[in-house]
């Protein structure tokens, strides 16, 4: 009973081990991926690991695992009921959905769901592997190796930090492949005896790797290599440009390389449920370098809130009177709030026990115990902000000379940055006597002069070329990065600070049966747009990319105070007939964008016709290498299989031919450099056999064969002392 206890205990042991790395496999891939719900699929390990290691009914364990996927789909995808009609409805719906876009070779096409299913199914395999290698070979050894060397990889050629990763597994693998070394020892014929406790055996393992994790913590680090070599450079950087790809829009955080075609993606990210269509902020960013934007290095210094309490934003709010509230449904993962115009409090309590709100960006992020953390669905109270078009009208130049040095971060542009940029910019504002005035002549620049929206034909700087001259001079063609990109460093040229913002614009209204306005929006709603600062009103939205609604947020105050009138920025709407020729334009311009929106569509599903027969040729000659490489890898170890594969021929037969077992043995031997000489007898190559084996089962087989050979009245069937002799030899030529 106690040995069982025991044996139970030193396999629960080594499961423990295992599942530590796995933990190193998920920690990144769910982190580097954003997929999210860690402790989730770490649980579904715990499930696998647990069935193996207490031996569960197979098909309990099975149905176990099959209940439990199909519950997390519900859980984080469905947001019904779990277990509902409407769930399983669903799940199907995408499941068949997925695999019709699979067969047509749609990656885009693939339902999240659909590539959890799969993420689950590879662990389960995983794990399955994992327990063979632990029961059957007693050895881990490969994927020890294949753990440092994906930690490693990773750590070298992405943001994750592997250091102490590396250290961790080196540990738990150094443990688990002694624990097992162990295992073999108390299974094999030179037991220990039972005096000698497991734990003896194990501290020399755990005091040799004390001492080595030690000296890896104070020995000196030699620095990383500063460049990867130029071909592995010129790999990364096609990687990080897409050079020669076509990417998927969709709100990303690494804005520091700009540029390059992308394509559609109807997939929704999140329901809104308010009064009103309306754009929905994410973050800013100040710090233009000439080819995208970055944050400024070092620590992030935020403000905490709770619910309820008072946002401390830069953007004021409108009138109490004209407050609002928002819901959000998340159906993507983002550990991130986001935020309509106007943004006053959170409301009530569903998730978290704080907020943060960072500083240079603004972007807020929920936390749980100061750990960032997914809100699935929130509400917000608001009042949308309100300008005075008197107020606006009265800016003026000179007023920016009083300005704090708190915003010169937002007069930023970089030392490379053409004179032509700056030289364009007074040249459209030069006629303009207000600072908004000045900001509208921009955006009216873009309209009248041109420039297009499209998301292929878009350019990617090379070399010293700079983002924003590229698409003002050379290609005027581009979608909101461009447009947006654009105008905050040529308002920054004219000493107009300006801050880049990224967020979602209006989504498309869906009817429900509650009677409230619901708004889906899209990864084709992921968006950019310009805040600009004027003293005395504060900082406000501008959309300056071509075919976009904007921001419908100033009161036409000069000249009637008692009939005031909602404006767009984009529009200058100091006589009627202007607002009427604008109108006009813009009809012409929105059909032009249609067009051309239908065009680029067009585009968009040749290249992909011909990147999917790129692909295609791509996976057969994939498919041509890594044949080949099977043959030749089975070729060079034959020696490690074929004594396996004999004995299953033989059993298979019965083991009815002695013959043919022992031609197959001499074969065997001669593969494990065991040759018979020429003219060497029978009994001579048995006793060299037997003198490099160290045992007598060649002799035993040789004078069996030549009692065959010379007495055709023996059986061919061997005798069960036979067949071991043979499976013994067989089976020692691998070693």
């Amino acid at each position: 009973m106690n040995r069982t206890i025991a044996k139970q205990a030193r396999i629960i042991g080594l499961y423990l081990l295992v599942f530590l790395m796995l933990c190193e496999w998920m920690i990144p891939v769910v982190n580097l991926t954003s997929t999210g719900h860690l402790g989730l699929f770490l649980l579904f390990i715990v499930l696998c690991l647990a069935g193996n290691a207490f031996n569960i009914n197979i098909v309990l364990s099975f149905v176990v695992k099959i209940i439990y996927i199909a519950w997390f789909l519900m859980y984080v995808y469905m947001g019904t009921a779990v277990f509902s009609l409407n769930s399983f409805t669903r799940i199907i719906s995408e499941f068949t959905g997925s695999i019709g876009a699979v067969t047509n070779g749609d990656w885009n096409g693939i339902a999240d769901s659909f590539r959890s299913i799969l993420f689950f199914v590879l662990l389960w395999m995983a794990i399955y592997l994992i327990h063979h290698w632990i029961t059957a070979k007693r050895s881990i050894f490969y994927f020890f190796l294949v753990t440092i060397i994906f930690l490693s990889l990773l750590d070298t050629f992405t943001e994750y930090d592997a250091k102490h990763a590396i250290i961790r597994t080196m540990i738990s693998g150094t443990l688990l492949m002694s624990g097992l070394y162990l295992y073999r020892l108390l299974e094999s014929e030179r037991a220990l005896p039972e005096k000698r406790s497991s734990f003896k055996w194990l501290l020399p393992f755990v005091c040799m790797i004390a001492v080595c994790t030690l000296f890896a913590y104070v020995a000196p680090k030699k620095q990383a290599v500063v460049a990867p070599p130029q071909p592995l450079k010129k790999l990364l950087d096609m990687q990080q440009n897409q050079t020669g790809e076509i990417g998927k829009i969709g709100y990303v955080e690494d804005d520091e390389k700009l540029g390059g075609p992308f394509e559609e993606d109807h997939r929704p990210v999140l329901v809104a449920t308010a009064k009103e269509n309306q754009y929905w902020r994410i973050e800013t960013k100040n710090i233009y370098t000439g080819k995208g934007w970055v944050r400024k290095k070092g620590d992030i210094y935020v403000h905490t809130f709770d619910y309820g309490e008072k946002i401390p934003m830069s953007l004021k709010p409108g009138k109490q009177k004209n407050r609002e509230h928002a819901e959000i449904e998340l159906k993507k993962d983002y550990k991130f709030v986001l935020q309509p115009y106007g943004l006053q409090k959170m409301d009530e309590q569903s998730m978290g026990d704080q907020f943060y709100i960072e500083i240079d960006s603004e972007k807020i992020r929920p936390t749980m115990d100061g750990k960032k953390i997914v809100l699935p669905s929130y509400s917000m109270t608001y009042s949308k902000p309100e300008y005075s078009l008197k107020a606006l009208s009265r800016t003026r130049t000179s007023d920016l000379k009083g300005l704090s040095k708190d915003f010169k971060p937002y007069l930023q542009v970089p030392k490379t940055l053409p004179a032509r940029v700056e030289k364009l910019a007074k040249t459209i504002t030069k006629d303009e006597k207000s600072l908004y005035g000045k900001a509208n002549a921009i955006v009216s620049y873009f309209q009248n002069n041109g420039y297009k929206y499209s998301r292929l034909e878009v350019g990617t700087p090379e070399g010293k070329q700079d983002y924003v001259d590229q698409f003002l001079f050379d290609t005027k063609s581009g979608y909101c990065d461009n447009f947006s990109t654009s105008m905050a460093v040529m308002l920054r040229t004219i000493g107009i600070p300006s801050r880049w913002v990224k967020g979602f614009s209006e989504g498309d209204e869906v009817p429900m049966s509650d009677n409230k306005h619901h708004y889906v929006v899209t990864n084709n709603n992921a968006h950019s747009w310009v805040e600009a600062y004027f003293p005395g009103v504060g900082w406000m939205s501008f959309e300056p990319t071509i075919g976009f609604g904007g921001f419908d947020n100033v009161l036409n105050d000069v000249k009637s105070k008692e009939k005031k009138s909602a404006i767009n920025p984009k529009q200058k709407e100091n006589e009627q007939q202007k607002v009427e020729k604008k109108k006009k334009e813009e009809k012409k311009k929105e059909k032009k964008v249609k067009k051309e929106k239908k065009k680029e569509k067009k585009q968009v599903e040749k290249k992909s016709a011909t990147n999917q027969t790129n692909n295609w040729s791509a996976i057969w000659l994939g498919i041509l290498i890594g044949a080949v490489a099977i043959l030749l890898l089975l070729f060079f170890t034959r020696r490690k299989w074929m004594p396996k594969w004999l004995i299953f021929k033989h059993r298979t037969q019965g083991y009815r031919q002695l013959d043919t077992m022992y031609e197959d043995l001499l074969k065997q031997l001669k593969r494990a450099g065991h040759r018979r000489k020429e003219g060497q007898t029978l009994k001579d190559f048995a006793e060299h056999v037997d003198t490099a084996y160290s045992t007598d089962k060649m002799g035993i087989l040789t004078r069996a064969m030549e009692e065959r050979l010379y007495n055709k009245d023996v059986p061919g069937k061997p005798s069960d002392e036979l067949i071991e002799c043979w499976k013994y030899l067989i089976n020692r030529t691998s070693g």
